[in-house]
């Protein structure tokens, strides 16, 4: 469910640095949760108009009932990757993550557990090894 959408201006952003974006995005959600990689969810939005304060922007939705500092964490590293492969000056860059319980949420089929709450089964039904 970990679903990411990175605003950009029309044509800033080349193919191979969003390639680059998602597998970093993906390192960074499941290194700090846990979460199998197939879950993670990057997608660009191209604007010709800046829709945020920043001219770049990413807006990341997750499953409730991590810690203030996991969040905070994970939203930095983000940001840092972003800014990192695409060379977008972190003054240019804006970023939140919302939250919602993870009832609202299916993937694969199955409703997602709460965080901490994934069993064998679950990840098993994925494909992936526990843990990640």
């Amino acid at each position: 469910m970990p679903y990411y959408r990175c605003v950009v201006p029309e044509g800033s952003v080349a193919f191979e640095q969003r390639a680059a974006v998602a597998k970093a995005f993906t390192d960074v959600h499941c290194g700090s949760t846990g979460a199998p990689r197939s879950f993670v969810h990057v997608v660009f939005d191209e604007t010709p108009d800046a829709r945020f304060a920043e001219p770049y922007f990413v807006d990341g939705g997750n499953r409730a009932g991590r810690s203030e500092e996991v969040k905070a964490e994970l939203l930095s590293d983000l940001l840092g990757a972003f800014a990192s492969i695409t060379g977008v000056e972190e003054s240019q860059l804006g970023g939140r993550i919302t939250e919602g319980p993870a009832s609202w949420t299916m993937e694969g089929g199955m409703v997602l557990p709460e965080p901490g709450e994934e069993t064998e089964e679950w990840y098993a039904h994925d494909g992936v090894a526990a843990g990640g």
